[in-house]
């Protein structure tokens, strides 16, 4: 370039000029290069660099590449020479742009100009992710279902993975307490998908329902679910959900209800009976939770639970009787002596053993030093009371009635009882407490009457017998003849009171009452259903023969006959209803205890969500069932996806 062509750049000739000059200049060299598309192993300068007015010449692969250098803000007219450009293209910044364009042009690392140091590091947990074998993660993952089953929090989960990384391999990528909370969440997802799968494909279910308050006193709802599975005989109850409610109040209630039900896609219409506590914020006649769903739900039937109303009635009969407060406070003073000193618990485990040896050889009177302690009071007065024949007595009797009355009370806490079953065993108890006690001739068992006759003199009864007496009333008050009112039908004792009448016409009142009740639910035309469930609940009858062989004693297996009829389909469609009743809230009552199991001082914080993730785990792996685990990784995606099949 001469001196006069300088001059004439510098503002001699015209501005014009001076830009024609230069986008001459810079199309009239051709340099070698590799750049990245380009069509030979030279090209002009004007392909690489570019000029403007304003910033002066800059390297367009510098500028694409996002470097930073002089050659991207731009170089004035007056700072460079020819040879600078080419001195530019052997540079390290302009080197690498050229990489980074040929990778991008490769279809590698395509969002490398663009990442973030986020998206940077998660682009490298992924590529370690990549280098784990499925059977690696399901390690991790197995370490995480441990920790579930022995109510270990997540934290906890780092310290099982440090522990078994020092025998078997396995990634350090999945190590941390929030893939351990991503597997926890996985499991729940398979497992509650194919749950409630179940439960929407059920033709009905029954909702129990119960509320709790956890260690952190927030109100909670928790909800089990009666079915059976379109494609088995079996019935479930199973637990949908625990919910967290503002209030305790019925409409609270409701509301969560019907928000769990649209938020999970059930249909409100398919629950048939509504089961719960004898709280009137659930059962309320008017404003409780059961009245409230009934308004939605024409033929819905509200169950108070049965074991509830056991213990109400055994309850109100200890009141009313005042040798039954003297001996719970007799009871209570020797639970307090003994439960608090295992010297005298040991004590008192050997003195029970030697009261069942056949020979009992005690020391002399002379050679048991007097101690202190057997001036105490409380000592005194418990040997007082056990010296009265009526309180002896008595204690003895109530020990065989409670006895039966606690296995009554294991039936009626059963997972899966309906409420035809739950009628038949309370009444079954109720008689046989009558006819024991209650009769002419008292029926003690064989210990309770050598008791009796070890006395001298003769022992008074009265009291413990009323007591037996009000049990029963209270029982038969709470199990009230007509509880089943159209299902009276199905019960057992009904068949065979009128096996002997042979009357046609028997069942068909309630027959019509029951196809008019249900008959939008069974999307049946209501004439056409009382016709033909008559018809099949006299063929029905038949029943009653086999009923006397012995060959079906119960309902569920009244229940399974009939399905296995194809000659009565309509009449078994109303007998799943029955059998899709729930008698019993203890299922929730278990449930809060897991709660408490799992959410405990030291873990608090435990939200509603995880906490429920938790609870169904676990009751899924304590039935018995197992997850088995495929893990599918993907580098092309940020996150990992995990595919569960549980068996």
């Amino acid at each position: 370039m001469s001196k006069r062509q300088a001059d004439d750049c510098s503002g001699n000739t015209s501005k014009k000029r001076c830009l024609e000059f230069k986008k001459e200049w810079l199309t009239g060299w051709s340099v070698a290069t590799d750049l990245p598309h380009a069509s030979g192993q030279h090209v002009q300068l004007g392909e690489i660099f570019e000029f403007s007015e304003s910033l002066g010449v800059t390297c367009k692969i510098c500028v694409k590449a996002g470097a930073t250098s002089e050659w991207t803000s731009g170089k004035t007219w007056t700072d460079w020479k020819v040879d600078h450009l080419k001195k530019h293209l052997g540079q390290k910044a302009h080197v690498d742009s050229v990489t980074k364009l040929k990778n991008q042009s490769r279809g590698i690392f395509k969002s490398m100009l663009t990442e973030s140091k986020e998206e940077r590091e998660m682009r490298k947990e992924m590529a370690q992710q990549q280098q784990a074998t499925p059977d690696e993660v399901k390690i991790l993952i197995d370490n995480v279902l441990l920790a579930i089953k022995i109510n270990s929090s997540m934290l906890s989960v780092q310290d099982i993975h440090d522990h078994v990384g020092k025998y078997v391999k396995i990634p350090e990528s999945w190590r941390s307490k929030n893939y351990a909370f991503e597997f926890s969440e996985c499991v729940n997802s398979v497992v509650k998908t194919e749950m409630f799968t179940e439960i929407k494909n059920a033709a009905y279910h029954t909702l129990i329902v119960d509320e709790s308050t956890d260690i952190s006193v927030s109100k909670k709802l928790i909800l089990y679910m009666k079915y059976r599975n379109e494609n088995e005989s079996i019935y479930k109850t199973v637990f949908a959900g625990i919910l967290k409610v503002i209030a305790c109040d019925s409409l609270s209630i409701f509301q969560a209800i019907q928000n769990f039900y649209i938020e999970n896609g059930f249909d409100l219409n398919k629950m048939v009976m509504f089961t719960s506590d004898g709280a009137s914020v659930m059962l309320g006649k008017r404003k409780g939770v059961a009245a409230l769903l009934r308004q939605l739900i024409p033929h819905l039937s509200e169950q108070h639970c049965v074991a509830h109303r056991e213990d109400l009635g055994l309850d109100e009969a200890w009141k009313n009787i005042p040798l039954m407060k003297e001996i719970e406070t007799l009871l209570r003073t020797v639970y307090t002596i003994f439960c608090r000193s295992s010297v005298k618990k040991a004590k008192f485990e050997e003195l029970a053993k030697a009261a069942d040896a056949d020979v009992i050889a005690f020391r002399p009177l002379h050679e048991v030093r007097k101690r202190e302690e057997d001036n105490d009071p409380v000592h005194r007065y418990c040997l007082e009371k056990l010296s009265k024949p009526e309180l002896h007595v008595a204690i003895g009797i109530l020990n065989d009635v409670l006895a039966e009355l606690a296995e009554l009370t294991k039936i009626l806490q059963r997972s899966v009882l309906s409420t035809v079953e739950a009628f038949q065993f309370a009444k079954a108890k109720i008689k046989k407490l009558r006819s024991q006690y209650l009769g002419e001739n008292k029926h003690f068992l064989e210990e309770t009457s050598i008791l009796i006759s070890s006395f001298k003199v003769p022992v008074n009864t009265a009291s413990i017998i009323k007591f037996i007496q009000q049990v029963c009333d209270h029982m038969d008050s709470r199990f009230p003849d007509d509880e089943l009112k159209d299902w009276s039908v199905f019960e057992k004792d009904c068949f065979c009171a009128t096996a002997n009448q042979e009357e046609y016409s028997f069942g068909h009142e309630q027959m019509k009452s029951l196809a008019t009740r249900y008959c939008l639910l069974l999307q049946k035309d209501e004439d056409i259903l009382k016709s033909d469930l008559c018809k099949q609940y006299s063929e029905f009858k038949i029943l009653i023969n086999k009923l006397k062989c012995g060959s079906l004693t119960t309902f569920s297996d009244i229940l399974a006959f009939t399905q296995q009829q194809d000659h009565l389909n309509k009449l078994f469609l109303i007998m799943d209803i029955c059998g899709t009743f729930q008698a019993s809230s203890s299922d929730c009552e278990r449930g809060f205890s897991l709660m408490n199991s799992i959410k405990t001082k030291a873990r608090n914080r435990l939200e509603v969500e995880h906490l429920d993730h938790l609870m169904r785990i676990k009751l899924f792996l304590n039935s018995g069932k197992t997850v088995n685990i495929k893990f599918i990784t993907s580098g092309k995606q940020k996150r990992t996806k995990r595919l569960f099949e549980v068996d």
